[in-house]
């Protein structure tokens, strides 16, 4: 089996944010799928050792914001190369809240999507999280990063 196969899978890149207490992170994933309309859910596959995924885990809500060819490198490094768990990730950035009071970015990102998980998976190093989306919201119309 050539396992380079799978590198020719297209995947877009999203900031994915909890908040528990008054705590919020993030984090990068690669992995959000819309997987029903009626219902409206997606799914979203999350490492465990992401800070972000224990407080999805506990809190069973999140957002996600799909970033854009717009998105910088810096974008990248902030939310994926350091851990919240260590750093405070809201610290000189811009970002709004939702309705559900959890962070979402507007900047670099054309949507931003609400969800409540309804079943968590166990898939080894990660857990696929499948959620109701509560709310959604377009932000541009500029193209989303695969």
């Amino acid at each position: 089996m050539d396992k380079k196969a799978m590198y020719k899978l297209t995947y877009g890149l999203f900031i994915l944010t909890a908040r528990e207490g008054d705590k919020d992170n993030g984090c990068i994933v690669n992995t959000v799928t819309q997987v029903t309309t009626a219902p409206n859910r997606i799914t979203v596959a999350v490492n465990k050792q992401n800070y972000t995924h224990d407080m999805i885990q506990r809190t069973g809500v999140f957002n996600v914001s799909v970033l854009t060819t717009d998105s910088k490198f810096d974008t990248y490094r902030h939310w994926g190369f350091q851990s919240g768990a260590e750093v405070n990730k809201m610290e000189e950035i811009s970002f709004q809240r939702a309705d559900n009071g959890i962070v979402y970015i507007a900047e670099e990102c054309n949507a931003c999507i609400s969800a409540k998980v309804i079943s968590a998976t166990d898939l080894g190093t990660h857990t696929l999280f499948l959620a109701d989306v509560t709310d959604a919201k377009v932000l541009s119309d500029t193209e989303s990063v695969t």
